[in-house]
């Protein structure tokens, strides 16, 4: 495949899972996001509920977080030092990163991360818990925990949760 190639997988992300549980109200970063498309206010762009370690950042307003190289640590990432450890056996730098948990049955339908910032970046999973599929353009996947895989997030991507429980995945960049 070109567009989605598994590094490794059978990684062991126990104490990643552990640091995770320990710390609960680290979640819900994205939550009560809006869609600006939909009129309905109680509809909202995903029910995906994301963890950031290290966020975008912007130097004035209007300006889109996806053109600037600001990476700016949240108060979680000091408490989820194992997932950092594992990607470091790996990469020797990250740049921005967090969880995302994907509900039973739910997908996150295909779209492109747009944006200066992302010219100059590869971006990566390792899958945590749960089962998904992958799709980026015409190829697909089906991750199971401990994968790390790449995938080409300049062309239309997203993921189905397969699994019976919710998917949990570690995103990060990682400068080419």
């Amino acid at each position: 495949m070109k567009n989605i190639r598994v590094i490794k997988t059978g990684i062991n992300v126990s104490k990643i899972q552990a640091q995770l549980e320990k710390y609960p109200e680290d979640w819900g970063s994205q939550k009560g996001v809006k869609n600006a498309e939909v009129k309905d206010p109680h509809q909202y762009i995903t029910s995906v509920d994301v963890l950031q370690l290290v966020m975008g950042g912007i130097e004035k307003p209007g300006q889109q977080v996806g053109d600037t190289e600001i990476c700016i640590k949240t108060p979680a990432y000091k408490n989820h030092s194992a997932v950092r450890k594992v990607v470091r056996k790996y990469f020797p730098e990250i740049r921005r990163c967090g969880f995302l948990a994907l509900p039973v049955d739910e997908i996150v339908g295909a779209h492109i991360d747009e944006g200066t910032y992302y010219l100059n970046k590869d971006r990566y999973h390792l899958s945590i818990q749960g089962q998904y599929q992958y799709f980026v353009g015409k190829e697909s996947v089906i991750v199971d925990p401990g994968t790390l895989l790449w995938f080409n997030n300049k062309i239309p991507h997203g993921t189905v949760n397969l699994g019976d429980v919710t998917r949990i995945t570690f995103v990060f960049d990682v400068p080419q």
